[in-house]
C-alpha cells in the first residue's frame, strides 16, 4: 500500500465526500427521469446499494481488488480490514466511493420493474465480486490489463462501462416495462419531475470534480489540468445535448441536455489526466452524440427499455472515452500507437464481456428463482406502494381524481389529510364534488320526466309510436305472440271539418279512455299518429283476435262522445304465421287489413 502524507490524505478524504455527492447526484436524475409512482423505489434504491456496497466491499471487494495479487486476475489479502492502517483507511473511503458509484449506475437500467430484494443481491454481487475483479486486472499492481499498459485514469470503463454493461444484462432479462412498446410504436414514459434532473446534472459536475482528481492519490499541482479538463468536456457534453435536441424536436429537451453533460464527464474520466483542453472539449462533445446515437439504437432497434440510459451515457460513452486514450494521450515509452489504441481496444472489450456475462449470469439466476421482476399488478400500482408500502400525497390525489373523471361516480369523495396543502385542495374539490353530485341528481330527476313525456303522446297520454316501437325491439311477432291491430276512426276529417279542431281532440282524448278500460293489462295500446291507433294484442290465436277487435268497434259505435254523438271505426288485424314474420311485415299486414275495411264499408274488422 502506497504510503501518503497529510496533505495527500487530506485531499483524498476531501475528494471521497465530493465523490459520495454522486450518490446524490444520481439519486436526484433517476428520481427525476421514473414516473411518479416509482420515484421512491429509485430513491431508495440508491441509499440501499450505497449501504449494502460498502459494506461488501469492505468485507470481500477490497480484498480482490487491491490484495495480494495472485496470477494477475485477482487480488488475495485485505479483506475486513481492521483500520489499523491510517493510509490504507484513506484509500478504502476512496475506493468504497467508486464501488459504490458503479453499483448505482445499474439502478437506472432495471428502474420501474425489479424487486427491491433482488436489486440489493445485485449491489452485493458487483460490489464485492465483479467491479473488484475488473478493477484488480485495470487498477492493481500485477493486474493483467495494468501490465499490458492499459490506462484508464479514474474509471470510464473500470467504473462506468462495467455498471453499464451489467445494466444492459438486466434489461434484457429483465424486459422492457410495461407499454413501453406497443404496435411497433416506443412509448414515451413521461418524467415525474425534470427540475430534479437539472439539479442532479448539477451535482455530479461538482461530485465529479472529486472523482477525477481525487484519482491522481495525492495533492500536486497537476489536479488544475485535470478540473479543467473535466470541467470542459461536461460543458462541451452539455453544448452537444443541446444541438442534438434542437436538431431533432426543436426545443432543448431537459433530458437529452443533462444526460449530454454527464456522458461528457463519463467519456473524459479515462485520460482527463493526459489530454490538453482541445481534446477533452472534443471528446466531451464527441461523447454525447455517441451517447444519443448508441441510446436510440438501443430503443428503436433492438427494443432495450433502458429507462436512465445507462447503458449509452456509461456503457458506450465509457467505452469511448477509454478509446479516445489509446487515439490522443501521450505514447507511454517504447510503444506505438497503433499498439496502445489495441491495448485500449483489449481493456474495453474484456471489461463488456465479464460484466456483460457475469450480469447475464446473476440476473438470469435471480430470474430462475422468481426473484427478479415484480408482477404486472405491482408494476401497475408503481414500486412506491407495492415494495414499499408508501405513497405521494399529490399523486395518490391526482391518481383519485383521474378515477372519479373515468367512473364518473360523483359520490365519490378524496381522503383529506388536515392541516396540508393537499387537505385544502382536496377539500375544496371534494366540495365541488358535493355540488356536482346534487346537480347530477336534479339532473336525473328531469330526465327521467323528459323521458317519460317523451314515451307519450301529449294529447291523449298513452305511449306514442316511438315508445311502443321501443317497448317491442328485437321481439319476434311469433315466438311473443304479438297479433297487430290497427284502429282508424272513420270519417274523421269531417269531424274536424264539421266541428273544429278542438272538438277533434277531445274524440281522440275520450276514444282513448274508452279503448283503455276495454283491453288486458298485458297488451299495448298507443296512438300511431292523427286518428290511427295501434293495439298490440298478446295471442296466437286468430279467433280471439278478431273477437277482441270486433268487441272494441262494437263498444265504440255504441257509445255517445260528447259534441259529436256516435262515431264509428275500421280495425284491421293480422298474425304472424311463423319466426319469419317481422314486426314492419305484421305492421304491413294488418294495414291491408284495414284498407279491405274501409273499402268494404267502414265500422267492421277485417283479419289478414
Amino acid at each position: 500500500m502506497t504510503h501518503f502524507n497529510d496533505i495527500d490524505i487530506l485531499w483524498i478524504v476531501f475528494c471521497s465526500f465530493l465523490i459520495f455527492m454522486m450518490q446524490f447526484g444520481f439519486a436526484l436524475v433517476e428520481t427525476g427521469t421514473v414516473r411518479s409512482k416509482n420515484t421512491i423505489n429509485v430513491a431508495m434504491k440508491n441509499l440501499i446499494d450505497t449501504i449494502f456496497g460498502i459494506i461488501f466491499f469492505w468485507a470481500i471487494g477490497f480484498g480482490l481488488m487491491f490484495g495480494t495479487d495472485v496470477s494477475s486476475l485477482i487480488g488475495w489479502s485485505s479483506f475486513f480490514i481492521l483500520g489499523d492502517d491510517l493510509y490504507q483507511n484513506a484509500f478504502f473511503i476512496f475506493q468504497a466511493m467508486f464501488a459504490a458509484t458503479s453499483v448505482t449506475i445499474v439502478s437506472g437500467a432495471v428502474a420501474e420493474r425489479m424487486k427491491f430484494n433482488a436489486y440489493i443481491i445485485t449491489s452485493i454481487v458487483v460490489t464485492a465480486l465483479i467491479y473488484p475483479i475488473f478493477g484488480h486486472w485495470a487498477w492493481a499492481d500485477g493486474g493483467w490489463l495494468k501490465e499490458l499498459g492499459f490506462h484508464d485514469f479514474a474509471g470510464s470503463s473500470v467504473v462506468h462501462s462495467i455498471g453499464g454493461w451489467i445494466g444492459l444484462s438486466g434489461a434484457l432479462i429483465l424486459g422492457p416495462r410495461l407499454g413501453r412498446f406497443r404496435r411497433k410504436k416506443v412509448n414515451y414514459f413521461v418524467p415525474s419531475n425534470h427540475n430534479l434532473i437539472v439539479f442532479g446534472a448539477f451535482i455530479l459536475v461538482f461530485a465529479w470534480f472529486g472523482f477525477n482528481a481525487g484519482s491522481l492519490l495525492y495533492f500536486d499541482v497537476k489536479i488544475a489540468s485535470i478540473l479543467l479538463n473535466t470541467l470542459l468536456s461536461a460543458v462541451f457534453g452539455g453544448l452537444g445535448g443541446w444541438m442534438i435536441s434542437l436538431f431533432f424536436t426543436k426545443k432543448v429537451g431537459v433530458e437529452i441536455f443533462s444526460f449530454g453533460i454527464i456522458a461528457g464527464l463519463v467519456g473524459v474520466t479515462a485520460g482527463c489526466d493526459q489530454y490538453n483542453t482541445l481534446q477533452s472539449a472534443f471528446i466531451g462533445f464527441s461523447s454525447a452524440f455517441i451517447m444519443h446515437l448508441t441510446d436510440q439504437l438501443l430503443l428503436n432497434k433492438f427494443k432495450v427499455d433502458d429507462p436512465l440510459s445507462v447503458v449509452a451515457i456509461h456503457g458506450f460513452t465509457g467505452a469511448w472515452g477509454t478509446l479516445c486514450v489509446g487515439i490522443f494521450a501521450p505514447l507511454p515509452s517504447e510503444m506505438l500507437r497503433y499498439e496502445f489504441i489495441l491495448i485500449q481496444v483489449a481493456g474495453i472489450l474484456a471489461a463488456f464481456i465479464f460484466a456483460t456475462l457475469c450480469g447475464i449470469a446473476l440476473f438470469l439466476l435471480l430470474y430462475k428463482m422468481d426473484m427478479l421482476r415484480v408482477s404486472k399488478k405491482n408494476e401497475v400500482i408503481g414500486l412506491n406502494v407495492s415494495e414499499h408500502g408508501a405513497k405521494l400525497p399529490w399523486v395518490d390525489t391526482v391518481e383519485s381524481i383521474i378515477k372519479i373523471m373515468k367512473t364518473g361516480d360523483l359520490r365519490t369523495k378524496i381522503h383529506e389529510e388536515k392541516d396540508t396543502e393537499v387537505g385544502i385542495v382536496v377539500h375544496f374539490f371534494n366540495y365541488l364534488l358535493s355540488i356536482l353530485n346534487n346537480k347530477q341528481i336534479e339532473l336525473d330527476e328531469i330526465n327521467k320526466d323528459l323521458k317519460i313525456i317523451s314515451q307519450l303522446d301529449p294529447l291523449t297520454k298513452i305511449m306514442n309510436r316511438r315508445s311502443l316501437l321501443e317497448k317491442i325491439k328485437g321481439k319476434n311477432p311469433f315466438s311473443n305472440t304479438m297479433a297487430c291491430a290497427i284502429i282508424d276512426i272513420d270519417f274523421f276529417k269531417k269531424i274536424n271539418d264539421t266541428y273544429g279542431h278542438n272538438v277533434g281532440d277531445s274524440v281522440l282524448q275520450e276514444l282513448t279512455r274508452l279503448i283503455c278500460l276495454h283491453i288486458r293489462n298485458n297488451d299495448h295500446f298507443a296512438r300511431w299518429g292523427g286518428e290511427e291507433f295501434l293495439l298490440i294484442i298478446h295471442t296466437n290465436n286468430p279467433n280471439f283476435a278478431q273477437s277482441a277487435a270486433e268487441k272494441l268497434r262494437h263498444i265504440i259505435e255504441k257509445h255517445s262522445f260528447s259534441h259529436v254523438g256516435k262515431i264509428t271505426v275500421s280495425i284491421g288485424v293480422s298474425l304472424p304465421k311463423d319466426s319469419s314474420i317481422s314486426f314492419d311485415e305484421l305492421f304491413e299486414k294488418a294495414d291491408k287489413a284495414l284498407y279491405e275495411a274501409k273499402n268494404l264499408g267502414r265500422n267492421r274488422v277485417c283479419l289478414w
